[in-house]
């Protein structure tokens, strides 16, 4: 099954972070073939504030899951202030690592939980976003539902790169969810990919 994490820095740990990310990478690499996304998500205003830690991976189940989300280096150092771990379910073809990058690019993370008075979507909006979304496609580097236990659309995160925050916006002004108010409050983010390969020593942009 497939999980989604997200551990949510404490503010002031930024030097904590820093002489952990090695380790923290050392961990990560055990579920490298388990992997579909990684990567630090970082103040839209300011790239040097990393606000946490996202990764999407498939694990047996959600104790795996738990697991996975709370012994991370960061979570056992006491770095987050809250994690969440949701089932997740991927809506595109291909992982984080099959993405072909734009270098003059940014990348986005947008958090998009459902309302609380959420009942449920009708077929045709479904439809309609599931065909919208596929237009943007190439700009994915990762896409899906957050879900519970029982399968119960709980929302939808995107990943993904664009020339500037304008198509950001321009996107979610005509996602059908998100016309139909169904989301709760859209949080915008900045991403890059996660790892040594990615990142510098401070876990930040290289």
């Amino acid at each position: 099954m497939q999980y989604f994490t997200w551990g949510i820095n404490k503010p002031g740990t930024k030097e904590q972070r820093t002489s952990l990310i090695r380790t923290h990478w050392d961990f990560i690499e055990k579920y490298d073939k388990n992997l579909i996304a990684r990567g630090p998500v970082m103040d839209e205003g300011d790239l040097s504030v990393v606000i946490g830690s996202i990764h999407i991976v498939e694990l047996p189940d959600l104790n795996a899951a738990k697991a996975f989300a709370y012994d991370e280096p960061f979570a056992k150092a006491g770095l987050f202030e809250s994690i969440l771990v949701s089932q997740f379910q991927l809506e595109l073809g291909r992982t984080q690592f099959d993405f072909i990058s734009n270098p003059d690019f940014l990348r986005f993370f947008i958090y998009c939980p459902v309302t609380t008075h959420y009942k449920k979507t009708t077929p045709e909006l479904t439809e309609a976003h599931n065909a919208y979304c596929k237009k943007f496609d190439k700009h994915f580097i990762c896409r899906g539902s957050l879900l519970t236990s029982d399968n119960t659309w709980q929302g939808n995160i995107f990943i993904f790169e664009f020339s500037d925050r304008i198509d950001v916006d321009n996107f979610l002004a005509s996602e059908p969810f998100a016309r139909s108010n169904i989301y709760d409050k859209i949080e915008i983010f900045r991403w890059t990919m996660g790892g040594p390969e990615n990142l510098n020593a401070a876990g930040a942009l290289s």
